[in-house]
């Protein structure tokens, strides 16, 4: 076969955010050496003694850092996480020399310039302009050369006309931009800054982060702290997290950032302490977590206590979770003012939900679920899950989605895919069973596996960001790579942005290129594909049809590799050749259905590939789990003749009757003998009525 249709082997990478950031040099000299580094504060603890007088003698030390470790390397941009009160400010005045540690040793190899205080070296009645030259004296910086780039220095603050009022008139953003603005013109080998591109607004942080990287280019060296956890994943190639008095984790910034995040978000007490301070966010975290019982007993009474509280500031997954509640205590004028007040704050299931309880659809809904749930009488797995997602896009009270549940398991359990997927969304969010993260990713891995494009994007976006899961950036890339190859354009472009950086995987450039050459492609498909039609309807003289099917199919559009298969195999308007029919097909199977019937007919006749009737046979199942009349026929046969399985004349059956409904002509045939015998038979009142 040609190389024009060969692909990358499917090599895990990392899902990165699209920014640069910096790469330490892996060889780079260490510029700050920290070794059993410990600082504590002596605390005075006044107490009264005799007569009403105070005494200052009970005094303890409150430890900050205890037998710290740390090397920094030339050219890092390392972020410094940490909870109010860990010591973030008081490590980078250790390695200022503002501050001495109590033990331990800190080395330092070249010039410091820091911003650990926005007021440091800032005279309040002096004008922006004054400070700039006042402070350039404190960092060193000759008079001559900054009064020569005053003019330049002052654009950069993009203070206009304030830079001439006195800096005590300023916001603490301004002061951030003046001080950052003189910092940057010091010819200094590492720079140390506290929190001073958080105080900005976000075009001047981001200008200032830019600024950064490029001093990272130039072999410089960036410590900072942040609570802006953007800030810190888009600038730094490094972090460390300070926790109880050590560092707790030390590595790259996206993988620190997410750990740090995670300890927050999943910690009872922080969620609490939060909570209680006001955060509707937090609320609603706290509330499920008494609701699912996360690091605490399950508690419906304080579930319903910060759900409502939640609700009152305006949370909409709050209002809306309590709106449920409340429908099904039959308090619905309530419940329609939150789903309400919920849709306005972008909640799609609000939506709907108040939509239907305001207009008169509640009816039509219901005469519809009696039809639905009347078909599954026939134990199909796609009657179970058409009633099940119903009553899943329909439910109001909790016992809807209990029902929801019942039957997308069952569809699920008969290997239906969209119920593997619809099921994963059920477990991730609690609707209609008990949450379960860990039950919801192998539904969604399942699902995935099957050809399903939609749960091989969200467990894309889940691993690379982190969501509801611990990132892996290999798994990511994984599935991210399922979804390009079965012809999604988002990630095809991802794909090729990995390979391109390197992250999880070997850097590949030249591979990187190919799939952006072929995002490129695949968004002419669309074009592609109304020129061939004109030319099938008008004739194509110059045989250009072909061609445009060969570009369409580089790009994996799975139609156009399973058009240009059936050429190959058939040896229509091409050379004959069993091999390229088959790896066409086999590619095009990654998005299930058809493409997997027919990869699954020619492991069971051996064609263009050694006979393997196990393998057509779990085909077979799965094009028949997507929804394939073609593959639920060929399901049908084996189980008659007990091939790669035991023979079931019940699933033959059954496969065989789903097949003929779903479109398959060969099944209708069939199905018509059997029950035009079956009508027979009634008539003369003679003989079973099952067909053999």
């Amino acid at each position: 076969m040609s190389d024009e249709y060969e692909t990358e082997g499917q090599r895990p990478a990392e899902v990165k955010d699209d920014v640069e950031v910096p790469e330490a040099q892996g060889d780079a000299e260490t510029v700050i050496s920290i070794k059993g580094m410990s600082k504590a504060y002596r605390i005075v603890q006044p107490t009264i003694v005799k007569n009403g007088k105070i005494s200052l003698k009970n005094r303890t030390d409150y430890p900050i850092f205890d037998n710290i470790d740390l090397e920094v390397r030339r050219g890092d941009i390392l972020a410094i996480l940490g909870r109010n009160g860990c010591g973030k400010s008081t490590f980078l005045k250790i390695v200022s020399g503002i501050i001495e540690p109590d033990k331990g040793t800190v080395e330092v190899k070249g010039k410091i310039a820091s911003i650990l205080e926005l007021s440091m070296g800032f005279h309040g009645d002096l004008t922006g302009r004054e400070n700039i030259i006042l402070r350039s004296h404190f960092y060193g910086i000759p008079r001559s050369y900054v009064l020569e780039h005053l003019d330049d220095i002052i654009e950069y603050t993009e203070l206009g006309v304030f830079i001439d009022n006195p800096v005590r008139t300023y916001s603490s953003g301004m002061r951030s931009r003046l001080a950052f603005s003189v910092m940057v013109n010091v010819d200094a080998d590492i720079f140390l800054i506290d929190e001073a591109l958080s105080t900005g607004d976000m075009a001047f942080a981001s200008k200032a982060s830019e600024h950064l990287k490029e001093l990272v280019r130039s072999g410089k060296t960036v410590l900072f702290t942040s609570h802006s956890m953007g800030t810190i994943r888009h600038t730094c190639n490094r972090a460390i997290w300070i926790n109880d008095h050590r560092i707790a984790m030390d590595g790259p910034a996206g993988e620190v950032v997410d750990a740090y995040t995670r300890s927050i978000t999943d910690s009872f007490e922080e969620t609490e302490a939060l909570a209680k301070g006001g955060s509707s966010v937090a609320q609603y975290r706290l509330a499920t977590f008494y609701r699912d019982g996360n690091g605490v007993g399950k508690d419906p009474e304080q579930y319903r206590r910060w759900l409502e509280q939640a609700a009152y500031r305006d949370h909409p997954m709050a209002m809306s979770e309590l709106a449920d509640i409340l429908v099904s205590e039959g308090d619905s004028e309530r419940a329609m003012e939150l789903y309400r007040l919920a849709a306005q704050g972008g909640d799609f299931e609000s939506r709907r939900k108040y939509s239907v309880m305001l207009g008169e659809t509640q009816h039509e809904v219901e005469v519809l679920k009696g039809v639905l749930k009347g078909l599954t009488d026939s134990g199909y797995p796609y009657d179970y899950y058409n009633y099940g997602y119903l009553m899943y896009r329909s439910a109001l009270m909790p016992q809807d989605y209990e029902e929801a549940f019942r039957y997308v398991t069952l569809a699920s359990e008969a290997g239906w895919t969209d119920a593997d997927y619809l099921l994963g969304q059920m477990y991730r969010d609690g609707k209609g069973v008990e949450r379960s993260v860990e039950k919801a990713e192998a539904l969604f891995v399942k699902a995935a596996e099957a050809g399903h494009q939609r749960a091989m994007t969200l467990l894309t976006d889940m691993y690379g960001e982190g969501r509801y899961v611990q990132r892996d950036h290999e798994k990511a890339f994984r599935f991210c790579m399922m979804a390009a190859q079965s012809g999604n354009l988002k990630s095809q472009y991802m794909v090729a942005n990995m390979l391109a950086e390197g992250l999880g995987t070997e850097r590949d450039p030249e591979a990187a290129k190919r799939w952006y050459a072929r995002y490129a492609s695949s968004s002419l498909n669309e074009f592609r594909r109304t020129a061939m039609d004109s030319l099938r309807s008008r004739g194509d003289p110059d045989g250009l049809y072909l061609e445009l099917l060969k570009s369409s199919s580089r790009s994996l559009d799975s139609r156009s590799m399973m058009s240009l298969a059936s050429k190959y195999a058939d040896g229509k308007d091409v050379k004959k050749n069993k091999d390229a029919a088959f790896q066409l097909t086999e590619r095009a199977s990654v998005t299930g259905g058809s493409a997997r019937t027919r990869l699954g007919i020619m492991y069971l006749e051996g064609t263009g590939v050694e006979k393997d009737e196990t393998k057509a046979f779990e085909l077979f199942r799965s094009a028949a789990g997507y929804g394939d009349a073609s593959g639920m026929y060929r399901l049908a046969l084996m189980y008659k003749d007990g091939i790669a399985c035991e023979e079931s004349q019940a699933n033959y059956r059954m496969y065989m009757r789903m097949a003929s409904e779903c479109g398959d002509r060969e099944a209708r045939a069939l199905v018509s003998k059997w029950d035009g015998r079956i009508k027979r038979r009634k008539a003369n009142k003679n003989g079973p009525t099952d067909p053999e």
